[in-house]
């Protein structure tokens, strides 16, 4: 019977941690919610645009990946640059302003577009969770990934952020001539990880889930890391949303040390997927302004960038959410206006 009892407790627990939300946000009435974002910050580099980002009093930062840069197999090593980065006085200063979280992408993981192979990702997974101050008794603590789930109660609406890991299970990248080609059978989240985000999917009392990594979900003509390099994989996670129509999805990546947005029709969605890409918080690659993306709306930012996303509702009661591409001194790079209808 003893032994019974003690299955049963590991099942539920088990359960638990697949189903149960990380954490549950209740913001106060107010007019607009404010979520920025933003990605690749190099801890050892200056870091202009953390001021301009206080300056929004926004109600969540996400980092998205290359949160620093750690490229190292020593852990010491990997917890000084952490530390680096949260000393860091005008980032300091959005801790003490705002609720910071996050997941990270390769460099912060350990290693240059590393996968499932990375030798040490059990203890840099607890690095980072200390960096966001996930609590030692925290089910995020017990998990294999970095993947993590928030709903955000705000006037009456549920928003659900739902943060990718793309690299604790992720199959190896193949390269032909050093360019990167599809992955057929490849996995990028791991069974586990698809199993939980399906059933995030499926409550259907969510307003708007805002589905976040590293990689690009939807650009598909560029050499590096992408969704697209496992195209299975894209084509599950488009599926996915297209059965469970969801009331609203918005994508946020980063990565690329630059900006877009990339947007696709999919079948069964009444509305186009949009991906927002931010990165470059503190370097950007210059050489890309030329690049390719057949599904770019404006222009290919290669500044220092944030972004910000104020979401409101219409005379209708629909769901409205200004997307934006900042850079220093708030200059505007580009701007899209996504509505959802209720």
């Amino acid at each position: 019977m003893k032994k019974q009892s003690i299955l049963l407790f590991i099942l539920l627990r088990l359960s638990f941690n697949i189903l149960a939300q990380d954490q549950t946000f209740n913001i106060s009435p107010k007019e607009s919610l404010v979520i920025t974002f933003g990605s690749c910050n190099k801890q050892n580099k200056p870091q202009p645009l953390w001021k301009d980002v206080v300056k929004h009093q926004p109600d969540f930062f996400l980092f998205l990946g290359d949160n620093i840069y750690g490229d190292t197999e020593d852990m010491k090593l990997l917890e000084e640059k952490y530390a680096a980065q949260k000393s860091q006085p005008d980032y300091v200063a959005l801790q003490k302003q705002t609720t910071i979280l996050g997941v990270w992408d390769d460099h912060d993981y350990g290693k240059n577009d590393a996968g499932k192979e990375y030798p040490n990702k059990k203890e840099s997974q607890q690095l980072l969770l200390d960096f966001f101050d996930v609590p030692a008794e925290s089910l995020r603590r017990e998990r294999e990934g970095a993947y993590s789930s928030y709903q955000i109660n705000w006037n009456g609406r549920k928003i659900s952020i739902l943060l990718l890991d793309a690299r604790y299970h992720r199959d190896p990248l193949q390269k032909i001539d050093k360019k990167y080609t599809p992955n057929k059978t490849g996995s990028i989240l791991g069974t586990e990880q698809w199993n939980w985000l399906e059933k995030e999917l499926s409550d259907t009392s969510i307003d708007l889930f805002i589905i976040a990594l590293g990689i690009q979900f939807i650009a598909e003509d560029h050499n590096y890391e992408k969704w697209a390099n496992f195209p299975n994989e894209r084509k599950k996670l488009f599926d996915l949303l297209a059965a469970r129509k969801p009331q609203g999805v918005l994508l946020l990546s980063g990565d690329r040390h630059i900006a877009e947005i990339s947007s696709i029709e999919w079948k069964d969605l009444s509305y186009p997927l949009v991906d927002i890409t931010s990165s470059g918080l503190t370097h950007t690659w210059k050489e890309a302004s030329e690049e390719y993306n057949q599904h770019r709306e404006g222009d290919l930012i290669a500044k220092l960038n944030y972004g910000i996303l104020t979401i409101s509702t219409n005379k209708d009661e629909d769901l409205t959410v200004n997307s934006k591409i900042k850079g220093q001194n708030q200059e505007v790079y580009l701007e899209k206006i996504i509505q959802f209808n209720n």
